[in-house]
């Protein structure tokens, strides 16, 4: 079997994936009367990556996210400049494929392993990880797939890099997971009006969803 062949019997599995998808999602009447077009593709590729239909109820769009992002990609394609997306793990990072989107130059990181990591009192190593990448990178996008830390981190240093040196990352995904701060992390990232950002409401998340939304503004960029 040639490259071609697997290729293209992925792409078949796909596509008939997303088709039950929509029809599980055929009667849902919040999911197609809350979320745009564009909105609703990622959500499916969300319920895709998850198996997990709630998502279609508990997702969250703040700024005209989508729209803003895939402008930024396309913009970057056209001036051959790289994506910088830093990631909360190496998990996240790891589920954002560079084959999505072949045009687009992806520079994605993640410092939790990293050599120089300062170490910082009453901070989750989550949350030092995150805020030193923000720091160093000055990303375009933020991805949160585990760590509720990670996204209070990411919330309170932004908005202080907003004030000190005008940086504002275009897009945050917040999609922790966990029984202890993954909801409120989430909710607080849902009423800050000064992101851009996409999110789920409640406990469920992970890297797999995060970096499902990632994959689909990127497929939705070509």
């Amino acid at each position: 079997m040639n490259q071609s062949t697997v290729i293209n019997a992925g792409e078949n599995i796909y596509k008939k994936s997303i088709k039950i998808v929509e029809s599980l999602l055929e009667d849902n009447i919040y999911f197609h009367s809350k979320y745009s077009c564009l909105e609703r593709q990622i959500v499916k590729r969300v319920i895709h990556a998850t198996s997990d239909v709630n998502y279609a109820d508990t997702m969250f769009f703040k700024n005209m996210p989508a729209e803003k992002t895939i402008e930024l990609i396309k913009d970057k394609i056209a001036k051959n400049e790289p994506l910088k997306i830093v990631c909360d793990s190496e998990m996240t990072k790891a589920g954002i494929s560079k084959n999505v989107n072949k045009k687009a130059v992806l520079n994605v990181y993640c410092f939790i392993n990293h050599e120089n990591l300062p170490e910082s009192a009453g901070q989750t190593k989550s949350a030092s990880a995150i805020k030193y990448a923000i720091g160093e990178i000055f990303p375009d996008i933020i991805v949160i797939g585990n760590a509720p830390t990670a996204l209070l981190a990411v919330i309170d240093y932004c908005g202080e890099l907003t004030k000190t040196s005008n940086y504002i990352p275009s897009l945050i995904i917040g999609m922790p997971v966990g029984f202890v701060g993954a909801s409120e992390s989430k909710t607080l990232l849902y009423e800050n009006d000064m992101f851009n950002s996409i999110g789920n409401i409640g406990n469920f998340g992970g890297s797999s969803p995060a970096a499902a939304v990632m994959n689909a503004l990127l497929s939705e960029s070509l």
